[in-house]
């Protein structure tokens, strides 16, 4: 009996399962949960619902913000979002413009030029001090106090403008860096020399005359032409950066002219929207963006004008100033040593007629310089009639000087060499007509240098405010623009 019951329970059992499972709808089933799948299957899965996951809702956001850019109101509100970031573009890039044009010109003025300036001492007075001592030698008797103190003040001026010419330069430029350790390391030849000099002189050794033309060459064939080396390098770097920062900010002020353009675009298709032919807002925005351009365009003119026409008309007396001293520095130093070594003085005579030439265009530079310069003092075109004064007695005494020598009145060429105190109503000698030019070519040299600084400092004042300007007219230009859609958009709300 209870078998009869078992075998009709598990059969039954077996029936309601089976009914279950025949009865149940296909789509209320749950037989899923019992479906075990494989790796691969539920890895692509999972991979499927992590990029579902991921771009869905950034999709779902793009959607609605494309429909919402396709209303009026979404047109209104992308046109001012586009435009704002235009100025604000346009504005930054100039604002960073105009600031670092302003820091590379004060670099400028407060390190590169002053560095050229010392390489323009280095170079002068290393040829100073080799035309006192030679002067000196050739002096009666025991060289002067008064000499002796020049010869040490320019050799003391000389090894400062090495050092400070070294402390502008990069230490990358190493060749420039070589240029100044090798002037500095025959330096102290070069006074050894002349200190030897010197002291055989004094005890009346011919082989004075020896070690002074061997230190004079020193300086003439190997340390003045490096000095003029590196006061060429110095020069043509501030002259570069002069020209580089002097040229018009073409790619920023674009950005603002294309930002006035976008304005006027966006005014127009304002006009197409809302049927109103102005907006204040747009109309102040574009007349805040004309005032950034004209005073960019103004700051850029002055600039260019104060660093190219006036660096330049300033630049070039500058050089031409500096050669002829130092040429004329020269010639007085071969006249010296044909005093020294008694020898003929006709080579000196070529080179002097040079120097007298190089000296007349040099004035000449300076001269046309100072009549396209409004500002040109009566003291400059002094100091230009005192030099060619003194350049023309100069002359005179140096012919003098050279009679004297091919007659062999030594004494008279001695006097004409080396005196500088004259008689009323005598000639001057070449001793006091150099010393008269070479006072005046400094002070010429002097002036045309503050000019040089004159011009750069303009240069930098042409660009004050200009970086703060022009951002600030660019964010009151994005408010403006605001403030002008913002009627246009309540109309919609």
């Amino acid at each position: 009996m209870r078998e009869r019951v078992a075998g009709a329970s598990r059969s039954d059992r077996k029936a309601v399962v089976e009914d279950d499972g025949a009865d149940v709808p296909e789509d209320t089933r749950d037989h899923w949960l019992d479906e075990v799948t494989s790796g691969d299957e539920q890895h692509r899965r999972g991979m499927t619902s992590r990029v579902m996951d991921t771009f869905t809702v950034p999709y779902l956001w793009f959607r609605r913000v494309f429909a919402f850019l396709v209303t009026t109101p979404g047109k209104l509100v992308g046109i001012t979002v586009v435009l704002s970031m235009a100025i604000f573009a346009a504005g930054y890039s100039m604002s960073q413009s105009s600031s670092q044009r302003q820091s590379e010109l004060d670099v400028l003025l407060t390190t590169t030029e002053p560095m050229s300036y010392a390489a323009h001492n280095l170079y002068t007075s290393l040829s100073l001090a080799d035309t006192i001592a030679t002067t000196g030698f050739v002096q009666a008797g025991v060289e002067s106090a008064g000499t002796r103190a020049r010869y040490n003040a320019a050799i003391d001026r000389a090894m400062l403008s090495a050092t400070e010419t070294a402390a502008g330069i990069s230490f990358s430029d190493r060749n420039t860096l070589q240029l100044i350790a090798d002037i500095e390391r025959q330096i102290p030849v070069y006074t050894g020399l002349v200190e030897t000099a010197r002291t055989n002189n004094r005890l009346g050794n011919p082989v004075a005359v020896a070690y002074m033309a061997e230190a004079s060459s020193l300086m003439r064939d190997e340390i003045l032409p490096a000095a003029a080396r590196l006061f060429t390098l110095t020069s043509s770097e501030v002259r570069n950066q002069q020209s580089d920062l002097t040229r018009p900010q073409w790619v920023p002020l674009s950005g603002l002219l294309a930002a006035v353009f976008f304005l006027v675009i966006a005014q127009w298709l304002l006009w197409r929207m809302t049927r109103r032919r102005l907006n204040r807002g747009f109309l102040t925005a574009t007349a805040l963006m004309l005032v950034a351009i004209v005073w960019v365009s103004a700051s850029n003119f002055g600039t260019w004008q104060a660093g190219t026409r006036g660096f330049e008309e300033a630049s070039m007396p500058w050089d031409s100033l500096t050669a002829s001293r130092i040429q004329a520095q020269q010639a007085r130093t071969s006249e010296t040593l044909a005093l020294v070594r008694r020898q003929s003085v006709e080579d000196s005579n070529v080179s002097f007629g040079a120097t007298v030439e190089a000296v007349t265009v040099a004035l000449d530079d300076f001269e046309q310089a100072e009549g396209h310069n409004p500002n040109a003092s009566g003291a400059n075109r002094a100091q230009i009639v005192e030099a060619r004064t003194a350049l023309a007695d100069w002359s005179e005494a140096h012919e003098r000087f050279t009679h004297a020598m091919n007659n062999g009145n030594y004494p008279e060429a001695v006097r004409l060499a080396t005196a500088t105190t004259l008689v009323p109503g005598s000639p001057a000698t070449s001793a006091a007509a150099y010393d008269r030019l070479d006072g005046a070519l400094s002070r010429l040299i002097a002036d045309a240098r503050s000019s040089m600084r004159a011009f750069i400092n303009d240069g930098l004042a042409a660009t004050q405010l200009v970086s703060t300007a022009v951002l600030l007219l660019s964010v009151l230009a994005i408010v403006a623009v605001w403030i002008g859609v913002r009627p246009r958009l309540q109309e919609y709300l």
